[in-house]
């Protein structure tokens, strides 16, 4: 059976261990580490694209678990291997070029072992050598964990933060905090501060609700989400402006979960950020149905949301640190 890597946002891994295999059948996890999935699955590779939440996926060649942490071992041992046997590249045409990589660091490596490499897979191939923009790329890898792999790069996601508005959140984010957040069919759902629509649109396109309410003090980026085609014609949805320190079209105890990513306080204006908190607990605690309710949220101010969490006497029932943008922060699942 063919065996693939893929990357992934780190943090996540507990999450797509039991997705992955739900949204692709026939799906076979061999490992998992932060950041990195390794699998056998033996349908058409092209199916591995619509995994929104995969970075770059790898058609494997060959793996190995070294004992030490020496990345000329582990190196050596995979460039050994590669000269044994005929090898097999799921793309054969094309251009390639070869990369060294340690611990998600790219590494420079000799050049007459580099064209060495090149000359293995054009003699089992009908791809050309081209070191600046090429088709597919053939890795060596080598994590702290000591998992190191020989791979050809045969997906690169291209989405990248110059695709989003200032501020809006990445959607394999958006989709991964929605399926941590765990939403069954008879819940009320509310996104407080939906702003370009990255939450409300992953739930509606992939997660079964009862209702849901998006909503933002912002009146443009209220208007643009009313515009988004996954929203339109939907009995289910609400989407209007609101403060979220108030929810005053929000009705008493209604609400079943809160998923939301409020404002961090880098691209806007908010003032007093504990105080800013502070609000927004009291406007949840009055919307939420029962102790028994969750709030899903997404923060870089890790102190000051902890500190607020204490003061309403929130639990912390799990947590996932993560990157955003390439910041630090966290995604806490809360109830009372």
């Amino acid at each position: 059976m063919a065996e693939f890597i893929s990357t992934f946002a780190t943090g996540f891994q507990n999450i797509i261990k039991k997705n992955l295999p739900e949204l692709i059948k026939g799906v076979k996890i061999l490992n998992i580490f932060d950041g990195l999935i390794h699998y056998q699955y033996n349908g058409n590779s092209r199916e591995l694209e619509k995994v929104l939440y995969f970075n770059n996926t790898f058609f494997v060649i060959k793996t190995l678990k070294t004992q030490n942490n020496n990345e000329n071992d582990c190196f050596t041992m995979l460039i050994n291997d590669f000269y044994k046997d005929k090898k097999y590249f799921l793309i054969s045409k094309g251009t390639f070029r070869v990369r060294f990589s340690n611990e998600n660091q790219f590494v420079k490596i000799d050049k007459k072992v580099i064209q060495k490499i090149e000359e293995n897979v054009i003699k089992n191939s009908k791809m050309k050598v081209d070191r600046v923009s090429p088709s597919t790329e053939i890795w060596f890898s080598k994590r702290r964990e000591g998992f190191c792999f020989c791979g050809q790069l045969i997906f690169k996601r291209e989405f990248t933060e110059k695709n989003l508005n200032k501020g809006e959140l990445r959607p394999e984010i958006a989709y991964l905090i929605c399926s941590f957040s765990d939403i069954h069919p008879n819940e009320n759902i509310l996104e407080p501060f939906c702003g370009y629509g990255s939450i409300p649109i992953q739930l509606v396109k992939k997660f079964h609700f009862n209702h849901l309410f998006a909503c933002d003090i912002d009146e443009h980026k209220v208007s643009l989400l009313k515009e988004k085609k996954q929203l339109q014609n939907k009995d289910s949805v609400n989407v209007f402006c609101e403060d979220a320190l108030t929810l005053n079209n929000i009705p008493d105890k209604s609400i079943d979960k809160i998923i939301t990513d409020p404002p961090w306080g880098f691209y806007e204006e908010m003032g007093d950020i504990l105080c800013f908190y502070d609000k927004m607990f009291e406007s949840f605690e009055r919307v939420l149905k029962s102790k028994e309710s969750f709030v899903i949220i997404l923060t870089a101010r890790k102190t000051e949301l902890e500190e607020i969490i204490q003061k309403h006497k929130y639990n912390i029932v799990e947590k996932i640190d993560t990157l955003v943008n390439g910041k630090k922060a966290s995604v806490y699942k809360l109830k009372r």
